[in-house]
């Protein structure tokens, strides 16, 4: 049985809906249907949808619904469903596991191939660039499954930031995200470097005004994928639309917490042109914008 229609009978025989199990979790009903839709969550919030539905459990428990059965038969049906997603979470631990090995092998594999060909200079800067976009998502799916499974992610030590930066000076990012929080750090960040920021709260607000500056205005997009009244993907895919080229082709990078290949793979297909992971460091971001300039 799936994870999304186990947790589906669970809350029927709790009696609550999946609006409101989303809405305990801290959680936007919408972004709670596609996660389960897709089998997407995250080991974090499998452990909140556990203990909602657990501390729902005991309120039944403590109220049954003596017509229908009794509180023994209650107890026994419920923790029998805790027990089905418990296992699930456990069979989704041992797959972790050996995708994380997997990935280390792979990872020692590719900087051996990446060490070989600096040392015999048989490559180009437009390879080496798509190298490291490589190893770059080879880091961040490493750190989330670390994540997931509850173990410390050492940070490798960042990068001194190229003297490029300073060619960012001047240039106007349009900063999209509904945290004002989020903004409030990647906004000094950038400002700290010479860039002027202006912001929008959700896709729709960051779509407006593309369309209601001139062509150009904006030099880059950053962008967060979840959010109310519009999301990233819908924003972008609207934005490269756009009958002016110069406004549709405004390089758009993504910053968000996801970092799944399935929510990668969305962004290349909608248009977006980098993907970072949160929390991004300062090199990292300034370096990718460098990038499209």
């Amino acid at each position: 049985m799936k994870t999304a229609e186990t947790i589906n009978n669970v809350c029927s025989e709790l009696g609550i809906t999946r609006a409101d199990l989303a809405k305990r979790m801290g959680m936007l009903p919408s972004s709670f249907y596609r996660k389960l839709a897709r089998e997407s969550m995250t080991f974090e919030e499998f452990q909140k949808c556990l203990d909602v539905l657990g501390v729902a459990i005991e309120f039944t428990l403590r109220y049954p619904d003596g017509n229908v059965r009794s509180s023994q038969d209650n107890h026994e049906i419920l923790l029998e469903r805790m027990d089905m997603l418990e296992a699930e979470l456990e069979a989704t631990r041992k797959v972790a596991e050996f995708h994380k090995k997997s990935l280390r092998d792979l990872r020692t594999e590719l900087n051996n191939v990446v060490g070989y060909a600096e040392l015999g200079r048989r490559h180009d800067s437009k390879a080496e660039e798509y190298l490291e976009k490589i190893r770059q998502v080879f880091t961040d799916m490493e750190r989330t499954i670390a994540c997931a499974l509850g173990e410390t992610v050492k940070e490798e030590p960042a990068a001194e930031e190229s003297a490029d930066v300073e060619l960012l000076a001047g240039r106007r990012v349009l900063l999209v995200d509904d945290n004002e929080l989020n903004r409030e750090i990647i906004k000094e960040l950038l400002i700290e470097n010479g860039l002027q920021v202006e912001e929008a709260q959700n896709g729709s607000e960051a779509v407006t005004a593309v369309k209601e500056k001139e062509p150009g205005y904006f030099h880059f997009i950053v962008t967060d994928l979840e959010m109310p009244v519009m999301d990233g993907y819908e924003a972008t895919m609207k934005i490269r639309k756009l009958p002016n080229r110069i406004r549709a082709n405004v390089p758009i990078i993504a910053l968000t917490a996801n970092a799944f290949p399935e929510e990668r793979e969305r962004a290349a297909e909608v248009g977006m042109d980098e993907f970072l992971t949160k929390p991004v460091s300062s090199g990292g971001l300034l370096r990718s914008l460098v990038r499209f300039l």
